[in-house]
């Protein structure tokens, strides 16, 4: 039986793993955290239940969802409410995605000649959107030549920026819209398509469900990936801190593009211009819970800098599902990017908590007087950030790297960041792997 290695429990590694294990292969996973799901975790406080990571799917997450299908998961999907708001000063105004375009003519958050606007210059994003696949964004890189902020402008005007994209990006991207490759805007267009949906317990319960199928070793950090003729060594540290070397005929690397290229040198001759294009983006998820329902219910709330120079999305997560915060109560989850221009170093919790709870009970005012308690995440390492350039760099890394080579990447720093890009991810290093070995086999 062929043997792999995956390195990295994240939704990309446990893709890969689960794949080749389906084709036959012998798998095994080395985690160097205490825990399956990479930046995916589901924690609980109180009876409240949340994300503190990725927050969303949508139903137009394809390999996502096939992945929840496989592992018996899709009893448990529940969908979201479809309404997402802005935030306008002290007001919130909230939009219907199941009914875009009425939802739009009708909010008093935009004047009626920027209403026009939207709908007429709107017709510019139907060729770039047709065909755009956030997973895959190889046939869209000649459009990495310009930032959002740029095209917005461009197409839209600075009035329709201001009112509602800058708020729309900063929801979409860890990256500031004026650096953020416009790629990234038409990713998360084509997804608002889509249906939200959550999993009932949390997002994690899909990581956890997959490594249940597969040998996976925790705190088993790795140290170093070498081939030779005879296949892949990788050296690792067991639980007890022993180091290990353990030999297979191939390797999935599922970290970070730069971490990848620590442990396994060889990706700096292909991957140079991309390692030296990645930029990672660090947050803070802060979860608020309060003892009062909030009388406006959308689940997304996006947040412009000229209301928040600090928080860039709101969610409303008792609106997952029942299982998300006791009866009666809210659960809001505030995303504080660290590129949002403000210097954070000594920013303690109290005061991270202060700045959330002063933007959700300014715009919710009905929940002043029944905050409970909060909790905060701090995450130095969220995303890569979707620069302009950052895309044709990566096409080059894919383009030169060989897809027969016994070690395959995966990550989903390989199209827009999110669960189904590493999804894919995962699932087209499984493939690479296949097609090299059985091409191996059938030459020898």
């Amino acid at each position: 039986m062929k043997r792999v290695i995956v390195v990295g429990a994240g939704l990309a590694g446990l893709s890969a793993g689960y794949r080749l294990q389906e084709a036959g292969w012998q798998v095994r996973v080395l985690e160097s955290l205490e825990r399956v799901g990479g930046r995916v975790l589901t924690e609980s406080v109180d009876g409240f239940l949340f994300d503190v990571g990725p927050t969303i799917v949508t139903d137009k997450y394809t390999q996502y969802m096939k992945l929840v299908r496989d592992v018996g998961l899709t009893d448990q999907l529940v969908d979201c409410a479809p309404d997402m708001g802005v935030v306008r000063g002290s007001d919130l105004h909230t939009l219907d995605t199941s009914k875009p375009l009425r939802s739009f003519l009708a909010t008093g958050l935009l004047p009626a000649r920027a209403k026009l606007r939207l709908v007429t210059k709107g017709l510019r994003l139907i060729k770039p959107l047709y065909g755009m696949d956030p997973a895959d964004v190889s046939n869209r890189v000649q459009y990495d030549n310009r930032s959002i902020e740029t095209y917005i402008g461009q197409v839209f005007g600075r009035e329709l920026d201001e009112l509602f994209f800058e708020g729309l990006t900063r929801s979409m991207t860890t990256s500031s819209p004026d650096q953020a490759s416009v790629i990234e805007f038409f990713a998360g267009a084509a997804l608002a398509s889509g249906k939200l949906q959550s999993i009932k317990g949390g997002l994690q319960r899909l990581p956890i469900e997959v490594a249940t199928r597969l040998d996976v070793r925790l705190s088993s950090p790795v140290t170093a990936v070498r081939r030779d003729e005879g296949g892949v060594e990788v050296q690792w540290q067991d639980a007890s801190g022993a180091s290990t070397r353990d030999r297979a005929e191939a390797c999935v690397i599922a970290t970070p593009f730069r971490d990848a290229t620590d442990i396994y040198p060889l990706l700096k001759e292909h991957g140079a211009e991309l390692l030296q294009a990645t930029r990672g983006a660090g947050c803070y998820s802060v979860q608020l819970m309060y003892a009062k329902r909030a009388e406006k219910e959308p689940y997304l709330v996006m947040v412009p800098t000229a209301a928040s120079p600090e928080v860039g999305t709101l969610f409303l997560e008792h609106l997952k599902g029942p299982d998300r915060a006791p009866a009666g109560t809210s659960l809001i989850t505030a995303f504080i990017p660290l590129q949002s221009g403000v210097d954070f170093s000594d920013w303690g919790d109290d005061r991270l908590i202060g700045t959330a709870r002063e933007l959700v009970e300014r715009v919710f005012p009905e929940l002043r007087g029944s905050f409970n308690a909060a909790r905060v995440t701090r995450w130095p390492f969220a995303s890569h950030q979707g620069n302009v350039g950052y895309y044709r760099a990566l096409q080059r890394f894919l383009d030169s790297y060989p897809a027969d080579d016994p070690v395959q990447v995966a990550g989903d720093y390989m199209a827009t960041s999110g669960q189904e890009s590493a999804v894919v991810a995962g699932h087209k290093a499984a493939q690479r792997i296949l097609a090299a070995r059985s091409t191996f086999a059938t030459s020898h």
